[in-house]
């Protein structure tokens, strides 16, 4: 069993261990602390890409689209929408098999996903009053991504959200974004650095004895973003 320390003399005032010191006992012997080792990640940039990738969209025609006129017949045009981004065809007068043919582009700078989707919205034009909907979709693109092309015969959903006998051909090409070579080994060098980092913050923390009082069992925290402080384990 260890001696009881002895009380200090009176008068003199032996406050919490000072900042400078770092020991328990106050002493002015310089007791070491654990040190804050906050690790900063490497900030990864966004990778450069060496060829841009795009979507093309050829909208062929529509078939069958509703008659929405009280007097004569619809005037359609359709409107495409990618990530925000819309694209639209010319307005043909009085058809309801309308021929458009035209082709739309998208530069891609990100690759499409499974989850990315192509909004598709077929309207009546109207010159004073607001454009009356003839029909919409909205056409997943997760096969475009793994063939590249495909032709498409997209049914279209009325304002009642049924599916009639509407429906609009569209042809799809999409050419992925290539990567930088040295943009990938870093992006890869990046990864496995982080997967590194992981692995050092799961190892035990260390102990120390004090040597200013030797019942005292100190304890390093595991590094945190603010400084680590010395916990007596009891």
């Amino acid at each position: 069993m260890f001696a009881t320390p002895a009380a200090p003399p009176e008068g003199r005032n032996d406050g919490p261990a000072s900042a400078s010191s770092g020991r328990p006992d106050g002493s002015s012997r310089r007791y070491k602390n654990a040190e804050t080792t906050t690790k900063k990640k490497k900030r990864r940039h966004a990778p450069k890409m060496s060829k841009e990738g795009q979507l093309q969209v050829l909208v062929r025609n529509a078939q069958n689209l509703q008659n929405v006129e009280r007097f004569g017949y619809s005037d359609p045009h359709v409107i495409l929408e990618l990530d925000g981004i819309k694209r639209q065809t010319r307005v043909i007068h009085s058809e309801l098999n309308p021929e458009w043919n035209e082709t739309f582009t998208w530069k891609r700078y990100t690759p499409l996903t499974d989850e990315s989707i192509l909004l598709i919205k077929v309207y009546d034009y109207e010159k004073i009053l607001k454009n009356k909907l003839l029909g919409e979709a909205v056409y997943p693109l997760k096969d475009l991504v793994r063939i590249g092309a495909q032709e498409a015969t997209v049914p279209l959903r009325d304002r009642d959200g049924k599916v009639g006998e509407s429906r609009l051909n569209l042809y799809l090409e999409y050419t992925k974004p290539t990567l930088d070579p040295d943009e990938e080994m870093e992006e890869a060098a990046g990864v496995q650095e982080e997967m590194g980092m992981a692995g050092a913050d799961d190892q035990e923390p260390e102990t120390e004895i004090n040597p200013g009082d030797p019942t005292a069992v100190v304890k390093k925290e595991k590094s945190t973003d603010c400084d680590s402080a010395l916990i007596p384990l009891l």
